[in-house]
This record gives structure tokens, C-alpha cells and sequence, in this order.
């Protein structure tokens, strides 16, 4: 999308009342910096893929204002390694950024969205052709950068067998060499806007010094991801179906056909599939269950910091789950959006249809009330 923002607005430093909706280079530089940040240098030497080197923050102050210096760099130079610094988070640590995203991204349901995060390159930098397993949405604030993008989407096997060995990013090979059938060219200018749907390889590189690209991305677990989750959820579940075990009550009444010690009978291998089938039906069928142990894994922190968010006030007390939804409902309380958590509601229906159950999950806690059908927490959503 051509021109959908207006960078010299959103980064116009001119009104001393309020910040930027959008950060500076050094205000992302700064972030970097920060050893509560999650930020990563990726150099290579450009036209060698297999020179893709990665390097973890913080950076430290001498690299921060060598980073500082860079836009007004004028060197141009393909012999020396160039280089891309990659921030997440910068919504959390830019307050002005997470309301812009909210406001901006408002079509996205509030869980699915994941962070800012922000991508500061020289010249000729970039991080090298891949492929990413969400929705994002690449938004370029200053500078210039070429895409090149992919035509057909990669399966996670084309990734594996396409990717670069004994590198610590994972780089797509041979990237560009039939390019009529591998992908599509084009070129960002600030405001600009390039949306790439879920496996599509991609590949960006700066054109300029002050090269300067947010993207915001979705949530999208994988299947692995829940079952991971649901297996930790279960391995300390005291539900029934949970702590079910293998029995062979044949054994004890003789109604069982010949077999040898050593075999790993058919049978025992059916009932040992129907086992879990079972369980995990009854549990993925419960939708209480299912509701509660989607909303709080849907709106945990990806990147968990200590001691965040931080209590507005030192003597605040949240309350008990209950009163918490219910002050919520009656306009008494007021929640404040934290940089970066995510918030999620849901309804369900009650043995008695005149009342609802509300409940609340933020930060991968849950809160629920019961009420009448008229008193939903989507109020808080208006």
C-alpha cells in the first residue's frame, strides 16, 4: 500500500506536549541498549549468503552511538560486512507506538496482535532471505528498502531443505536464482506498506543509510504449540480424564486370546490409541475447559520480563477475581492497557439462561464473574 502513513507526521518532534506516535533512530538505538530489551545484530557481507552472522543484545554504549552515527554515514562500500540492528517490543518501551498500533490495527482481534518490532540497517543491510510463520505487516518509516518476495508459499520441509547449514539464522539458498519463477520485486519508500501472508520467503535489503522498517506481526500458535501447552496442562491435572490409565482387566479374567510375552499385541496398541483419544476428546469437548486454557495461553507474554507490567498504584490491590470483572461491569474501575499485553474477553452461557459467565483474561490470567445477559464485558471494548 503506497503512502499509507505519513512518517513526517507521526515522527514530527516539533510539539513538546506529547511525543512521536512513531521512534526516532536513536530512540530505537536507546531501547537497544536497555538490558531489559530483546534486540540482535545481523551482519553479512553483501551478495555471501553464507555469511549471515548473529549477535544478541544489549549493545553496548560504544556500539549505541556508532549506531547513532549511522544515517549521516555516506559509505557505500560492498567490501565490509553490513549490518542490521532488530529490536522487539519497542510498543512496550515506546508507549506513543502501542496506542498508534492499537488504533491503526484495530481490525486484528486483540490477542492475535504481537509486537513493534523495529529493524535499524546500513546500507545494503538486511537479514537475509527466510520465511516467517505469521502475519506481518512491514511498515517502512524512513529510508529505502527492496523486497523481494516469494511467489508460492514454502512448506516447513521446502524451509528445512532450502535453509543455509552451520548458521545461526536460518537463510534460504539459492535465493534469486531462477528470478522470474522465485519472486517479485518491490521498493518501499517512507509510508509505504507491504503486507506478507504466513510461509511466503521474502527477502529485504536497505538501499539507504537510514534505512528504518516496523513490523508488526500476529500471533498464530502452531498445533505443536498447543499440544505442548496442553501436555504441561495436563501433566498437572487432576481431572479424570487426565490421570486415566492403561488397564488390561482381560488378563485378570482369562477372556483373552493366546499371545506371546515379548508382543506388542494389536490390541493393547487400540487401547492405548482409544486411551488417549478418549481423554483428549472429553477435554477438548468441555468448552469451559477449553475456553479457559485458550484464553490464558492466548494472551501470555511471548518474551516474559520481570516484574512487568508494573502496579499503577504501590498500595493497589486487584482484588478477588470476582470483584474485579464486577467493578469493571459497574463502572467503578477502569482498566489501563499496558504496553504489550494482551487482553481478551469471553461469554458463555450458564445452567441458568438468564445469566452469562463473563471472564476477563490479560497477561495469562483470568478473571470471571457471573451475570445477567444484559452486563457483558464487551462494554469494556466500546
Amino acid at each position: 500500500m503506497r503512502g499509507a502513513f505519513d512518517p513526517d507526521v507521526l515522527m514530527d518532534t516539533s510539539n513538546s506536549d506529547a511525543d512521536p506516535s512513531w521512534p526516532g533512530w536513536g530512540d530505537v538505538v536507546s531501547i537497544a541498549s536497555d538490558e531489559d530489551s530483546e534486540s540482535r545484530v545481523i551482519s553479512h557481507s553483501p551478495g555471501d549468503d553464507n555469511s549471515y552472522e548473529l549477535h544478541w543484545g544489549p549493545i553496548t554504549n560504544e556500539d549505541a552511538n556508532d549506531w547513532v552515527a549511522i544515517p549521516d554515514n555516506d559509505s557505500n562500500s560492498n567490501t565490509i560486512k553490513r549490518r542490521t540492528l532488530v529490536v522487539n517490543d519497542i510498543d512496550r518501551f515506546y508507549p506513543p507506538l502501542a496506542d498508534w498500533m492499537h488504533n491503526n490495527f484495530n481490525f486484528l482481534p486483540n490477542w492475535r496482535m504481537d509486537d513493534g518490532q523495529i529493524s535499524l540497517a546500513e546500507e545494503m543491510g538486511g537479514i537475509g532471505p527466510h520465511v516467517d510463520n505469521y502475519d506481518v505487516f512491514l511498515i517502512q518509516m524512513s529510508g529505502i528498502r527492496r523486497w523481494q518476495i516469494g511467489k508460492h508459499k514454502l512448506t516447513a520441509k521446502n524451509e528445512l531443505d532450502r535453509s543455509i547449514p552451520d548458521l545461526d539464522l536460518r537463510i534460504l539458498d539459492v535465493w534469486g536464482v531462477d528470478e522470474d519463477a522465485e519472486f517479485k520485486e518491490l521498493t518501499l519508500q517512507p509510508g509505504d506498506m507491504l503486507y506478507l501472508p504466513p510461509r511466503i520467503a521474502h527477502c529485504g535489503t536497505a538501499l539507504t543509510n537510514n534505512c528504518m522498517t516496523l513490523s508488526v506481526g500476529c500471533r498464530a500458535p502452531s498445533v505443536s504449540d498447543l499440544v505442548s501447552r496442553l501436555a504441561e496442562n495436563m501433566s498437572s491435572s487432576i481431572k479424570d480424564d487426565a490421570v486415566r490409565r492403561y488397564t488390561d482387566e482381560e488378563l485378570l479374567t482369562g477372556d483373552i486370546d493366546s499371545f506371546s510375552n515379548g508382543q506388542l499385541t494389536q490390541d493393547s496398541k487400540q487401547k492405548a490409541r482409544r486411551l488417549v483419544l478418549e481423554s483428549l476428546s472429553n477435554m477438548l469437548g468441555d468448552d469451559d475447559w477449553w475456553d479457559e486454557f485458550f484464553g490464558k495461553y492466548v494472551t501470555e507474554q511471548k518474551r516474559y520480563r520481570i516484574g512487568y507490567p508494573m502496579p499503577l498504584y504501590e498500595d493497589s490491590s486487584p482484588g478477588t477475581e470476582g470483584t474485579i470483572v464486577e467493578s469493571v461491569l459497574t463502572g467503578d474501575t477502569i482498566l489501563f492497557h499496558a504496553e504489550g499485553i494482551a487482553f481478551a474477553y469471553s461469554c458463555l452461557p450458564t445452567e441458568d439462561p438468564s445469566y452469562t459467565l463473563n471472564r476477563l483474561f490479560a497477561n495469562g490470567e483470568m478473571c470471571e464473574i457471573k451475570t445477567r445477559n444484559d452486563d457483558t464485558l464487551a462494554c469494556v471494548y466500546k
